[in-house]
């Protein structure tokens, strides 16, 4: 799947890679390795679910459907482990989980009774992320405890789709389910928030991002009501979260 460039993608791409080419005239002086670990609250908007090729020999909702459909909202936890190149300056690489999407949407056709229909998607990311701290261009202590940063990050998603299932288009009340799959997309995100610091090498850190974790999919094969089945090919969607979590630092 080729991966299309958007401004926003470019820029998060281009701050990232400024940043590091930054730290060879970092200042040594508070650098040093960390661990994190990190809890929040992943928040999408419309999940745009629709077929890979609605003209396609078996569409699952064919060309001219409505389709109105959200991810709804997951818990996000990860991990990870970096180094600091300068006060103003640090990077690391993460790996997080979000287990708990649920697309729910509902089709809509002409003369034809809307279908709901939805499906469970979780979500692994692995990320690499530089950070701007602006108490690190400041004299010591002139924030206090606050570590303002402002970052950005690119890496991949694992997104994982469990069986689709609607109504089923031919006889109302039937439940029908289709195959679920999984696909690695291009993952990008920016973020913005504060450290504050609790001291002996522990920063509590607050923070918002907004990640772009590509597309979800779902496998061609068959969609199947009380025995009846029918052949059917991908169904994909957009998974872009408003993220907001709380985590720890621990620096060495």
């Amino acid at each position: 799947m080729m991966v299309q460039a958007t401004p926003a993608r470019t820029l998060a791409v281009a701050v990232l890679l400024a940043m590091v080419a930054e730290t060879g005239a970092a200042n040594a002086q508070g650098t040093g390795f960390y661990v994190r670990g990190d809890l929040g609250i992943a928040i999408t908007g419309d999940a745009e679910t629709r077929d890979d090729n609605c003209g396609s020999p078996n569409p699952f909702f064919g060309c001219g459907t409505t389709l109105d459909s959200t991810a709804g909202t997951s818990l996000a936890v990860g991990g990870g482990f970096g180094y600091r190149f300068a006060p103003w300056f640090r990077s690391d690489l993460t790996l997080a989980y979000r287990p708990m999407f649920d697309v729910d949407g509902t089709i809509v056709r002409p003369a034809t009774a809307d279908r709901p229909f939805e499906a469970d998607i979780s979500s692994v990311t692995g990320m690499l992320n530089g950070y701007l701290d602006f108490a690190g261009f400041l004299p010591r202590s002139k924030l206090g405890v606050f570590q303002p940063y402002v970052g950005a990050g690119i890496g991949f998603a694992h997104n994982m789709m469990d069986d689709i299932t609607s109504h089923a288009p031919t006889t109302p009340g039937l439940v029908e389910t289709a195959p679920g799959g999984s696909n690695t997309s291009f993952a990008w995100m920016v973020t913005a928030g504060t450290g504050i610091d609790a001291g002996h090498g522990i920063i509590v850190d607050l923070g918002y991002k907004y990640l772009d974790m590509g597309e979800f999919s779902s496998d061609a094969g068959q969609a199947c009501a009380a025995g009846a089945c029918r052949n059917v090919d991908p169904v994909v969607g957009d998974l872009k979260t408003h993220e907001f979590s709380v985590g720890i630092r621990y620096g060495f």
